[in-house]
């Protein structure tokens, strides 16, 4: 598809997610912890006050994002006090190995630390600050449980799409070439390149809390964060994965909103690369529902839910995949 005509979609775009990230940044803003025994903290709906690492984390990565397409640091000081949250209470949520003995969202929380240092652009920061270090901490554990990991079907906080693309993001941002190696060896032996089934036929979790994770768009993300956006990626993602799109808004049983935001953020960065109008189409349905039912850049996890931490993060996610910000 010529420049032109892609730039003629995405471009009434730019205005919509520059609102929503704004919209969501104040929200996380408002909600954020700045006294108490966990100053920094967002808890991840209104009521909460659980100190929620991960969701301190979504909230960096939106602040983050949202500053960048803002051109200001509106959100600077709020960033800095969700570090401060992560780094002292870092001991209570990143174990020392991700073995048996670590949470069922201990993987999780160290992948959430690798996005959120990445929003904020602190790859491209040269000192040996004790951050960096902390994240490096944090992807070297990552790369151990994707050595060792077995079973694919994991789901929500333990989706190996999900901690695969993270992985490999992080390690083509930091030139980490072990790392590198870690996540295109995981990918290739679980997923390969070969098609994806159809997004909409991906099963629902029978028990448990949570089911927040499209994990066949996952797979996909996997695939490119180990790759990278590079034309033969493109070729895969019109070839192989086009077909695959969902050709409505996909009813699940519990966190609906999430689960179609996950999937859309693959649709739209799908877009960015690959520039075929299927992904287009297939994301534009997607969000259409999504912005009908969140308020202004914040979303709960399905209809009846007020604006939550995880789901609004992924919403984020989705508004801001089509101009490749994810």
């Amino acid at each position: 598809m010529p420049s032109a005509v892609v730039e003629e979609k995405i471009g009434p775009y730019r205005p919509k997610v520059i609102e929503r990230l704004s919209s969501a940044g104040e929200m996380f803003a408002a909600r954020q912890e700045m006294g108490g025994p966990t100053p920094g903290n967002i808890p991840p709906w209104p009521g909460s006050s659980d100190g929620d690492f991960h969701g301190s984390l979504c909230a960096v990565w939106v602040w983050s994002r949202a500053q960048q397409l803002l051109g200001d640091d509106r959100f600077s000081l709020n960033i800095a006090s969700a570090w401060n949250f992560v780094e002292t209470s870092w001991s209570e949520f990143i174990p020392r190995t991700l073995g048996a003995h670590a949470s069922d969202e201990a993987a999780y929380d160290c992948a959430m630390v690798l996005r959120a240092w990445l929003a904020g652009g602190g790859h491209a920061v040269d000192d040996e600050s004790t951050r960096r270090e902390r994240v490096a901490q944090a992807a070297r554990l990552l790369g151990a449980y994707m050595t060792d990991l077995e079973d694919m079907g994991g789901r929500e906080f333990k989706d190996p799409g999900f901690l695969a693309w993270t992985l490999g993001e992080y390690a083509r941002a930091t030139n980490d070439r072990g790392l590198g190696a870690t996540s295109r060896r995981f990918v290739e032996a679980s997923f390969g390149m070969k098609s994806p089934p159809p997004f909409a036929s991906e099963m629902a979790a029978r028990d448990g809390l949570f089911d927040f994770s499209c994990t066949t768009a996952t797979r996909v993300l996997a695939v490119i964060g180990a790759e990278g956006p590079i034309p033969f990626v493109g070729a895969w993602l019109r070839e192989r994965v086009a077909p695959a799109v969902p050709q409505s808004f996909v009813s699940r049983p519990r966190d609906e909103n999430t689960w179609n935001a996950c999937a859309a953020a693959t649709l739209g960065y799908a877009f960015s690369i690959s520039t075929d109008p299927t992904f287009f189409d297939a994301y534009k349905l997607l969000m259409d529902e999504l912005d009908l039912r969140a308020e202004v850049g914040v979303l709960g996890r399905t209809t009846g839910f007020s604006a939550e931490t995880a789901a609004t993060f992924y919403y984020a996610m989705a508004t801001a995949s089509i101009l490749g910000k994810i």
